[in-house]
């Protein structure tokens, strides 16, 4: 079989984890079937580019601007099967920060009745969407991420000594949604007799405050951006990941992976990668997180970081599974739409054809839609 064509499309290279989850697509096994390029778009685009390519993903959070976007794209690109991949948007993200739900299932709707497939990042995520009837039935498929980490099952086992402080860990962007603040300040409660300690790895805007939070309390020690997650993850006993939203928690996942147990908050995807790997916490209750923390001590540790190696052996084998079926299945129907198109066109009287092709989503004209876009850019690796 030729190898698929696929072009990833975003607009924002900063974002971490997606960039990371992007990894996938250059892994041999992935490269085998398929061809990937990644191109970035304008955000303020309205009109979208024109791609030689088989499937479309979109990974970039809609919007009330993009609505136009999302339907350019299927208009100017009738040969490819476009796949949004949604990285943003869950049922506590909305919470905190959609005033008027109806009008953002509006905007939802609106957007995503032009995508072929919605990919959501976790079970969680595609139960809201389609809860909230964002998506058509049937739309949604999930597949978890993978960053494809480097050497984190070569992390050394679990350690543990009972005379030795126990080292809980938590990295990532030091912002509102991560829950830095109320880790810190539940840990702050614990008796300094506990024997725990506090690693916070990460950057963002929230750095000095949260360090304002710690002063005082020489447990906690913050240890800057984390270039190397595997090394970082040595030195840790439990990874803690106290989000007041997330659609998956790729971070639970590259602790799970190195063996080291987690503690989670109730957001998102968080919880269903627990399992028997760590325990589950409303962290939006102080003294829920105060009392996981001080009873860490008891938990079976040793086999939790077991039971977290265990499920995610096989991890990348089973995205690599879901992502070329999901191709497959989408190639396959755009290249039976194509054949009927033709068979029509074929069989119509003169003069119909132009409008059996217009129905079927050819791309208006270049000036017609008066396209104006950045160059599309290489991401780097």
């Amino acid at each position: 079989m030729t190898k698929l064509r696929i072009v990833n499309l975003l607009d924002d290279f900063a974002l971490g984890g997606v960039v990371h989850g992007l990894r996938l697509f250059d892994t041999p096994q992935f490269r085998a079937f398929a061809h990937f390029e990644t191109h970035s778009i304008d955000g303020e685009a309205m009109v979208a580019p024109k791609v030689e390519t088989d499937i479309i993903l979109t990974h970039f959070p809609p919007n009330w601007r993009r609505i136009s976007f999302f339907h350019s794209l299927r208009l100017r690109n009738p040969q490819a099967r476009i796949i949004h991949v949604e990285h943003s948007y869950s049922k506590e993200w909305a919470e905190l920060h959609v005033p008027d739900m109806r009008r953002f299932r509006a905007m939802m709707r609106l957007c995503l009745s032009a995508v072929g497939a919605v990919v959501a990042v976790s079970t969680a995520q595609k139960q809201w969407l389609e809860e909230e009837e964002m998506v058509r039935p049937g739309l949604t498929r999930v597949i978890h991420p993978f960053g494809n980490t480097p050497k984190l099952s070569s992390v050394p086992d679990l350690s543990l000594n009972s005379q030795a402080p126990l080292i809980i860990g938590a990295y990532g962007r030091f912002c509102e949604a991560k829950g830095f603040d109320r880790l810190i300040s539940a840990f702050r409660r614990t008796d300094q007799a506990g024997n725990l300690r506090l690693l916070i790895g990460g950057y963002g805007p929230d750095e000095a405050a949260l360090q304002n939070l710690a002063i005082g309390d020489d447990r906690i020690l913050f240890v800057g951006k984390v270039g190397n997650v595997a090394g970082f993850l040595a030195q840790c006993h439990v990874v803690a990941v106290p989000s007041r939203y997330e659609t998956y928690g790729q971070v639970a996942h590259e602790a799970r992976q190195a063996g080291r147990p987690i503690l989670v908050s109730t957001a998102g995807g968080l919880p269903e990668q627990v399992g028997d790997a760590g325990i589950v916490v409303d962290c939006d209750d102080p003294g829920a997180l105060f009392n996981a923390l001080r009873s860490l001590h008891q938990q079976p540790l040793a086999e939790m970081s077991r039971a977290g190696r265990a499920a995610t052996q096989g991890a990348l084998h089973n995205r690599i599974h879901l992502w070329r079926s999901l191709f497959e299945e989408k190639y396959s129907m755009a290249q039976t739409k194509k054949t009927r198109s033709a068979i029509a066109a074929a069989s119509s009287p003169p003069g119909e054809s132009a409008i059996i092709t217009s129905l079927e989503g050819s791309a208006p004209s270049a000036a017609a839609l008066s396209f104006n876009h950045r160059n599309a850019l290489k991401a780097s690796s």
